[in-house]
């Protein structure tokens, strides 16, 4: 899917050392490396990838992670960012969004994919296994009350 959506490259991290492997398609590391998964071993893993000067921006909320800030920011100037609902203003953005929508630049119906409340476990397997990026849960009002 991410390359259908313009990745140049992509790395199964349960096959391959991510840091390694990112180290071998750009040697002075990234400039900057963003995790949405608030994963604490894909954060560690994004921060180690960091050129120097690097920014890892942090979209995820995650758990409690251990570094070395020395080792693992200091002593190279690396930065950890955090983004709170897209730091964005809302009334500019959103209106900016349907625009590239519209445009076909911005392939919204590739990333999200609708199930019914019924199909919750269904939800689960998909975005365990990588079937879907964003899965959405519609929720029959009925049920809600």
């Amino acid at each position: 899917m991410v390359k259908k959506l313009g990745a140049t490259e992509t790395i199964n991290n349960t096959a391959e050392d991510p840091v390694k492997a990112i180290k071998e398609i750009v040697p002075r590391g990234v400039t900057y490396a963003i995790d949405t998964t608030g994963n604490t071993g894909v954060i560690k893993s994004a921060i180690d990838s960091l050129a120097t000067a690097g920014e890892c921006v942090l979209l995820g909320v995650c758990g409690d992670i251990t570094l070395n800030l020395m080792n693992d920011i200091l002593s190279e100037s690396k930065k950890i960012s955090g983004v709170v609902e897209g730091d964005s203003n809302p009334q500019e953005f959103i209106p900016q969004l349907v625009k590239y929508y519209k445009q076909g630049k911005f392939p919204l119906d590739k990333l999200v994919k609708y199930y019914d409340f019924a199909d919750i476990n269904q939800v689960i397997a998909d975005s365990t296994n990588g079937k879907v990026i964003k899965p959405i849960i519609k929720i029959d009002p009925e049920l809600a009350k």
